[in-house]
């Protein structure tokens, strides 16, 4: 073991020598091996230099999350370790110390969890304070399970609660999460394979092709309209990379409940467009006070303040209606001008009804993109309650395990609404002088999906009754909430693999490009 430890910052990872040696090289690899098969010509390798650049980044980004949940894995193992001495009879901080051994036999003396144990121990020692040992490391690892287990440790040991009780709490529930997140990506698995295979279909076929037919590509390497189709190619298979990783990036940050702010692109303009949403705006107030626009009224209300909670109804009625109306207008404008261009212009042969046509075409235009905005708002409402319930388990996790570590509902909803925006407007109305009930049922309504009113009416049953059933309830709520992200990644999954045939065509796109223009250029010659 060392004799000098520095605390490791999880959250940004540093290459080793060997692993800057070894990334460096594939990096040089890749751009060598690019320049070759898309130009034969190895001095563009400083033109595309840059791609070595985001490899770098990628691979410490990959290597950074592995670390990461690895960490989490072993820390899982530690409180179940921690939670065993616990109900043995061991202190607290002695059963932190009796897990080092524990983790050692499992994992060996250079993992980072044993070395994290160390550092705590000898952190005791020196008569530093177990909560703020946790605290640190839960800090610096990046990871929301250890960052919330010493949140809640901290919070049991200075509120009294069972240290014990949250302990076990806590092993329990951060192991129902960490097993749907590994279930997910052992589903992911596979799909992530299919698009490697993918990835790697051009080139063996453009090498096989050149094997079994020599010479069947030089068109594309010694003409300059053979380097731009390579260009081509090069760019179609660089976009269908980033839309690959694009696409599962977007469902783990799903799966992880991570909820996208809503964006009503109408109501934020500025420039011309901004001052066209103004003159929409005021044509709404007028239309309005004389009862002529009543339009999706109650409905576009109630999607608009399912969005923006926190503003005024009206407010956001002119803002949204002004919005579309100016951008249709705009539209309408546009399309006049260039009508009324081509009219003074005169009229060519074969064009007499062409500005007639353009004029026409603009009003349509305009009158679909006024429809359309109310198509994209319910969209982003349905896609809301999506990003809510698979928000929904870390919310009963969270909920959990603040009322194990003592806290009050009230309390675990002003903690929850750091990161929750639900459940930071619910304890907003409680310190406004809502009453705790009415709050709550209006956190299930707001919310929308059955999940969160099934919490809100446990929590008013709990005000009303006074059960002392409420966490048990709530960690069989957790149980089912956990058994509901894996079904909603196995949907997610299926969702992706649709999605992933967007890149596959472009791949296949940049392969018939490859194929077809050196065999139309024998044809013409």
């Amino acid at each position: 073991m060392k004799t000098s430890l520095k605390p490791r910052d999880y959250r940004q990872y540093e290459f080793s020598k060997r692993e800057w040696v070894l990334v460096l090289a594939q990096a040089a690899g890749i751009i060598v091996f690019f320049s070759w098969f898309f130009y034969r010509f190895l001095l563009s390798s400083i033109l595309l230099s840059p791609l070595g650049w985001f490899w770098i980044r990628h691979v410490k980004k990959q290597k950074g999350e592995k670390r990461r949940q690895e960490l989490t894995e072993q820390f899982k193992e530690c409180i179940l370790s921690v939670s065993a001495s616990l109900q043995a009879g061991y202190a607290v901080e002695n059963a932190f110390l009796e897990s080092r051994e524990d983790m050692r036999n499992l994992y060996g003396e250079t993992s980072m969890i044993y070395e994290e144990l160390e550092i705590i121990r000898r952190g005791l020692v020196v008569n530093i304070a177990l909560e703020e040992l946790l605290l640190d490391f839960g800090a610096r690892s990046g990871c929301e399970e250890i960052l919330q287990f010493g949140q809640m440790f901290s919070i049991a040991k200075r509120g009294g609660g069972s240290l014990s009780e949250m302990i076990r709490t806590s092993a329990n529930l951060i192991s129902q999460r960490i097993e749907a997140r590994q279930e997910v990506q052992t589903m992911l698995a596979g799909r992530r394979m299919e698009q490697n295979v993918m990835r790697l279909m051009p080139f063996g076929m453009t090498t096989y092709i050149s094997m079994t037919y020599s010479g069947y590509f030089q068109p594309l390497y010694h003409e300059l309209s053979g380097v731009g189709v390579m260009t081509l190619c090069l760019v179609l298979y660089l976009l269908a990379l980033l839309l690959g990783e694009k696409i599962f990036q977007n469902i783990w940050s799903q799966m992880e409940g991570q909820e996208r702010k809503a964006k009503l692109a109408a109501m934020t303009q500025t420039g011309i467009l901004g001052k066209m949403a103004g003159l929409g705006r005021k044509a709404y107030i007028f239309l309005r006070e004389h009862g002529l626009c009543t339009y999706g009224g109650e409905k576009l209300r109630k999607y608009l303040e399912i969005l923006y909670p926190e503003e005024n109804r009206e407010e956001l009625m002119e803002k949204y209606y002004g919005g579309k109306m100016g951008l249709s207008l705009l539209v309408l404008l546009l399309g006049t001008f260039f009508s009324l261009c081509l009219w003074l212009k005169g009229e060519g042969e074969g064009q007499e009804h062409l500005p007639q046509t353009i004029l026409g075409m603009s009003a349509a235009a305009s009158v679909g993109v006024f429809f359309l905005m109310d198509k994209d708002l319910e969209d982003q409402v349905k896609k809301r309650r999506e990003w809510l319930q698979l928000g929904y388990p870390d919310l009963v996790h969270g909920l959990a395990l603040y009322l194990v570590s003592g806290m009050t509902i009230r309390a675990a909803f002003g903690r929850l609404g750091k990161t929750n925006e639900l459940a930071a407007y619910a304890f907003r109305e409680m310190q406004a002088g809502v009453s705790e009930q009415t709050a709550y049922e209006h956190f299930g309504k707001r919310a929308g999906p059955r999940e969160y009113v099934k919490l809100s009416t446990l929590l008013c049953q709990n005000l009303k009754k006074g059960s002392g059933t409420l966490l048990s309830r709530l960690e069989e709520e957790a149980i089912l909430a956990a058994d509901g992200r894996i079904q909603s990644g196995k949907r997610l999954g299926e969702e992706a693999e649709t999605k992933l045939l967007i890149p596959m065509v472009m791949l296949l796109s940049m392969v018939m490009l490859m194929i077809m223009i050196p065999a139309f250029s024998m044809m013409g010659a």
